[in-house]
């Protein structure tokens, strides 16, 4: 038939939903190519099964009809019980002539009457509340799915009225349920397995109608009586495990193939004549001419993919294809199998090869065991996929899918420049499993090298991004989302190293700008590594190692005649600037003509240890203390040493010398401060909470530059606040930062800190950090405006970092460091505001 197709429908039986009705309606409308919008997609489409059947010609070459819609409809709502043969040719016949259609008194009602002429299809659509009279006439109306009656319309014109009933017993006794089986059976895609068998048996009957309307189509020359619509079916249902579907685990259905409307089906395969086998879709063919692909990432396959663990037909016979992967960026191509099940026994092949080799250099795969590999790679910006196919393919060998990708770092990379951008571009990075890289940027010992972030999205299962500060000591490790104020500011010295591995496929990668201060020379690298290894020998034998600690910002052991210089300095009571339960602190302590601070510890080695494992992860902050060295003594004092801020604590300068700390420095050492909380927090893992943080805690040097000290309580964390009435550590810093700020507003110092946990409501939270009456009078309330609400916000700030340390509106939006320091910023920008 090849003009527009039109087929009249007469519904059979009471037992209709009209969502059911709806279904079936959906899949002949949907039969159209042209109804399709979009791109081509590897699920097929019922256009795409309807294209196959296309593939038949009448005499002249003209192929089976685009078009197919429905036609009139006819409802037949009478008794269906022990309805016998003639009283359905009976119904049958009266739906072509109006007059015998009011004849059934309402029990038979048309939209109009069927028409005959040569496109028309006429379809019974049987409910499976209709019952057949068991008897001999009635046999193949009982025993099968489908089948063809012919009907006298009108004196001397003979129609075929095809035919399909529901199923109407459960998959295990009804065989027209026989599709909806196997281990790809999740449900049926339209929630009603008697409607979705009966649409696969109904549109096989359609195909059948267009291909051998008149008896003198396309008909089985084995004496079978098979056609186009039903060679497949005895092909499919012979397979144990059931037809490959396609699974939504999500809605717990399954289909193979796509309707219009967001519709789901499944139909029985067409013989498909170019591939002399069983299909969904029209193969894709190919010739030996390469396929470029130059993007970083992709797939390719031949079959249809099924959830990438089958597939869902064959690949077509005596092809020849190449494809070309060329990414000139890449250090590898990574190559990962979904699945492969080509001709068993037969000539067909998938090779993977470098560009330009021999067959020898080549993965040659034929089949894909239990344990087999199923990663490759190739080294170098190029690499060759082909594949052949033999003159026969069965219906059992579906295919293969690959994905590739293109790895855009491997290996150690040297960077000497003074600035740029380092990392993996976001634009074109392919996110892959199995990178190893390494960035090592060649600062001179003791010359600044700083890093800023632009973004990090980087899985947080296994991959990550860490920075080392020479060749062994950890910064940070990365891995998650950071955007914003979360991103990462780094301030480092000498040799820093950026590491990034991945071990998934899930994220997006990173980028940072790099400033090298002083860069090391490319020529003299080795020269450099002399002088290293010879400074190094001749500071272990002298006084001078403290004064070389403190130029390079990391920890070194003391030699014993620092350590015995030491001694002699910390036993002068004068030298006493602190003490604590476990620690006096002495300073400043000249050593090498340097000045420093020595913290002699009492306690136990291991809380000592403890101290300087985490100072010398984190110090590398510029508002973090530097630990520039250690020891330990006969008597079994640990002395750790550190850079001496010749201001002294915050506490003492607000209680002091408040005068001189104007607004805006004050708001520059609450920055300070939280970006180095900041970095404790978010940047390394695991996170460190300080435990202490106090305005004595607080030093400043010379021109009043902030940063935290006393890390004797600081340990890694290890509670998240998971009970509702159990406040994490994180919070607990969070808490003790907004009482600083309470003292920078008011000037006042807090001493009894552990009242201000105490508050029960926001009323006492807000009396707390107090109004505008409650700013340090030494400074008084600015003129500017903008300044005004500056310390305002402030304050606002303040109260948020309170809250939730005294479990008052805990169900708020409790803030995260990163939160708290956006809005200093904003305070800052209030401040500057002109």
């Amino acid at each position: 038939m090849t003009k527009p197709v039109r087929v009249s429908l007469l519904w059979f039986g009471t037992g209709w939903q009209e969502s059911g009705r709806e279904a079936i309606r959906n899949a002949i409308a949907s039969l159209t190519p042209s109804r399709y919008l979009g791109k081509d997609s590897d699920v097929p489409t019922l256009g795409d099964w309807w294209n196959i059947v296309r593939q038949y010609t009448d005499n002249s070459n003209t192929p089976v009809s685009d078009r197919v819609d429905v036609g009139s409809e006819c409802f037949y709502t009478g008794p269906e019980l022990n309805m016998t043969r003639d009283q359905v040719i009976d119904i049958g016949h009266s739906v072509f002539n109006k007059t015998l259609i009011d004849a059934f008194r309402g029990n038979l009602n048309c939209s109009e009457a069927f028409e005959v002429n040569e496109n028309s299809i006429f379809h019974i659509v049987f409910s499976h509340t209709v019952i057949f009279l068991d008897g001999k006439e009635q046999t193949e109306l009982m025993v099968s799915c489908s089948g063809n009656l012919q009907v006298e319309a009108f004196a001397g014109v003979n129609v075929t009225l095809r035919w399909a009933r529901a199923p109407q017993k459960d998959a295990s006794v009804d065989q027209c349920l026989r599709f909806l089986q196997g281990k790809s059976y999740l449900g049926p895609p339209n929630g009603d397995e008697k409607i979705d068998s009966l649409v696969g048996y109904i549109l096989a009957k359609i195909t059948e109608g267009v291909t051998n309307h008149d008896g003198r189509g396309w008909l089985a020359n084995d004496g079978s009586g098979l056609t186009a619509g039903s060679f497949c079916e005895s092909t499919i249902q012979r397979q144990p495990e059931g037809p490959p579907l396609f699974r939504d685990k999500k809605r717990k259905l399954s289909f193979n193939a796509a309707g219009l409307n967001g519709y789901r089906y499944i139909v029985q395969y067409i013989w498909d004549q170019k591939i002399q086998n069983c299909a969904l879709k029209v193969s894709e063919t190919c010739n030996s001419n390469a396929i470029l692909l130059n993007q970083p990432k992709g797939y390719l396959n031949r079959g249809l993919a099924v959830n990438h663990t089958d597939g869902l037909q064959p690949y077509p016979p005596n092809q020849i294809c190449q494809w070309s992967v060329n990414y000139p960026e890449a250090k590898f191509i990574s190559f990962t199998i979904n699945y492969l099940s080509l001709m068993a026994n037969g000539d067909d092949t998938l090779q993977i090869c470098p560009s330009n080799s021999n067959v020898a250099q080549c993965t040659i795969l034929q089949s894909l065991k239990k344990n087999s590999n199923k990663n490759f790679r190739v080294m170098g910006s190029k690499a060759t996929i082909k594949f052949a196919s033999g003159d026969h393919v069965s219906f059992e060998s579906r295919g293969w899918e690959l994905d590739y990708s293109a790895g855009l770092c491997n290996g150690k990379e040297d960077v000497y420049d003074h600035a740029g951008i380092i990392g993996t571009p976001l634009t074109s990075f392919s996110y892959i499993e199995g990178l190893n890289c390494l960035w090592v940027l060649h600062g001179k010992p003791g010359t600044l090298v700083s890093l800023r972030f632009t973004y990090i999205n980087i899985s947080e299962d296994f991959d990550f991004l860490a920075i080392y500060n020479g060749v062994k000591q950890q910064i940070a490790n990365f891995s998650g989302y950071y955007s914003g104020s979360g991103l990462p500011q780094l301030n480092l010295t000498g040799e820093v190293r950026i590491a990034f591995a991945t071990q998934t496929e899930k994220g997006q990668g990173w980028s940072a700008n790099f400033f090298i201060a002083s860069p090391v020379s490319r020529n003299s690298k080795a020269f450099l590594v002399i002088i290293i290894i010879v400074s190094a020998v001749g500071v272990g034998i002298s006084l001078a190692f403290v004064a070389l600690a403190l130029h390079i910002r990391r920890s070194k052991c003391i030699s014993n005649e620092g350590l015995m210089l030491m001694r002699l300095e910390t036993n002068r009571e004068e030298n006493r600037i602190g003490e604590g339960p476990s620690a006096v602190v002495y300073g400043p302590v000249l050593t090498d003509g340097k000045f420093i601070a020595v913290k002699a510890r009492r306690d136990m080695d291991s809380l000592a240890d403890l101290e300087r494992e985490i100072l010398s992860k984190s110090s590398s902050h510029p508002n973090i203390i530097s630990l520039v060295g250690y020891a330990r003594d006969g008597l079994q004092i640990r002395y750790l040493l550190f850079e001496f801020m010749s201001r002294g604590n915050l506490r003492m300068n607000l209680r002091e010398r408040g005068e001189t700390l104007h607004w805006e420095k004050r708001l520059a050492i609450a920055l300070q401060i939280c970006s180095a909380i900041q970095m404790l927090h978010m940047y390394l893992k695991p996170p460190i909470y300080h435990g202490n943080i106090t305005s004595a805690n607080i030093l400043l040097d010379e021109v009043c530059n902030a940063k935290l000290a006393g890390f004797s309580n600081a340990n890694y964390c290890s509670n998240e606040g998971m009970n509702p009435g159990d406040l994490s550590e994180m919070a607990e810093d969070i808490w003790s930062f907004g009482v600083v700020l309470v003292e920078l507003l008011r000037g006042q110092n807090l001493d009894d800190r552990t009242a201000y946990k105490n508050f029960r409501s926001l009323e006492e939270i807000n009396d707390f950090v107090g109004t505008q009456e409650h700013l340090d009078q030494r400074l008084g309330i600015p003129d500017a405006q903008n300044k005004i609400m500056g310390l305002a916000k402030l304050g606002e700030i303040a109260k948020w970092c309170i809250v939730l340390g005294c479990g008052v509106g805990r169900e708020r939006n409790n803030p995260q460091i990163g939160d708290v320091l956006s809005g200093l910023k904003q305070v800052k920008q209030m401040f500057c505001y002109v």
